[in-house]
């Protein structure tokens, strides 16, 4: 989830070894966005990534919480066709999720509404005690479904919490998600949201 909010495309001018990294990033994640594999992200691929929680959290879609979880992945559909699918076709490829991304966080840094709503629903999912925490063992479930080891998982944990209180927030997940776009140096909290493998240029 490092899942995101996009803004219109424009014109981006970087320095080459930083845009290489983050380009790769990006690239990236809409691999991972592209769950079917078929070269764009399509509701159809929002919808198999909202599955893929639920069943790691082993959360019912009728339950209370897993409707949060997919009305929040619904949204946050709503939200990617708006800024990102340029041609108005209902499919997103490479090049206009590269281009919106590269607009949102590495030009503007904007964040919306959505994208927390959307956040803070994954936490909750995560949360399967119900004590209003996101703790490091539920904290692993969560990234295990994007592919982390179990030591990356670990390792996460330990960056992303960076108050070191023993719990994940809404505003150091939406702190490492920023900085995963913006920021290609390694070991930071946000260059722990995906599996190393992912991040290799």
């Amino acid at each position: 989830m490092g899942d995101v909010v996009c803004a219109h495309p424009r014109h981006v001018s970087t320095v080459p070894g930083m845009k290489q990294v983050l380009q790769h990033r990006i690239d990236s994640t809409f691999a991972h966005y592209d769950v079917n594999r078929n070269g764009v992200i399509e509701l159809a691929d929002i919808y198999a990534l909202a599955n893929r929680l639920l069943q790691a959290f082993g959360e019912p879609a009728s339950s209370e919480r897993g409707r949060e979880l997919v009305d929040a992945y619904d949204r946050f559909w709503e939200v990617l066709v708006e800024h990102c699918d340029a041609d108005r076709d209902g499919r997103i490829g490479p090049a206009e999720y590269r281009e919106a991304m590269i607009s949102a966080f590495v030009e503007a840094g904007s964040f919306g509404a959505d994208f927390l709503e959307v956040v803070q629903s994954l936490l909750d999912i995560a949360d399967t005690n119900g004590d209003g925490r996101v703790d490091a063992g539920e904290f692993q479930v969560l990234l295990k479904a994007r592919g982390l080891s179990e030591e990356e998982c670990g390792l996460a944990f330990v960056h992303l919490d960076t108050d070191g209180d023993g719990a994940i927030s809404v505003l150091e997940y939406v702190a490492a998600v920023r900085d995963f776009y913006t920021n290609p140096a390694e070991g930071t909290p946000g260059s722990w949201l995906y599996p190393t493998s992912l991040q290799l240029t």
